[in-house]
């Protein structure tokens, strides 16, 4: 079974993401990014980015990603928080600890599209 379907499909990873953007927006080194954000609309696209990467072990289109973080100005340490909520976040969700390195291992596979600043 894959991991999108294993913890519980669309429902479990919708409940995931809003702890996940809840704990976002109140950061204080992130949540000057999503001032002002369809955050509803964030947590759709990012569903479909989990289904396609965890159902298909697929890679999600990185120009896609790219293009919608090109103008955010993010920087490494911006990321690595985000990475430290997100693991959080993954754990206090009851994701295993060898599926949530598999979901780690595959964002941080996408850190070149996203990361813009030094």
């Amino acid at each position: 079974m894959n991991l999108f379907q294993k913890y519980g499909g669309a429902d479990f990873w919708s409940d995931f993401l809003n702890v996940f953007y809840t704990r976002i927006t109140d950061s204080e080194l992130l949540s000057r990014h999503f001032a002002d954000k369809d955050i509803d609309h964030i947590k759709s696209m990012l569903i479909g980015l989990l289904e396609v990467t965890l159902v298909t072990e697929g890679h999600y289109p990185e120009d896609s990603l790219k293009e919608g973080h090109k103008n955010m100005g993010i920087t490494g340490a911006e990321f690595d928080n985000w990475i430290k909520i997100y693991t959080s976040a993954l754990k206090d969700s009851g994701i295993a600890d060898e599926d949530a390195a598999s979901i780690l291992a595959l964002v941080q596979g996408y850190r070149h599209c996203i990361v813009t600043k030094p």
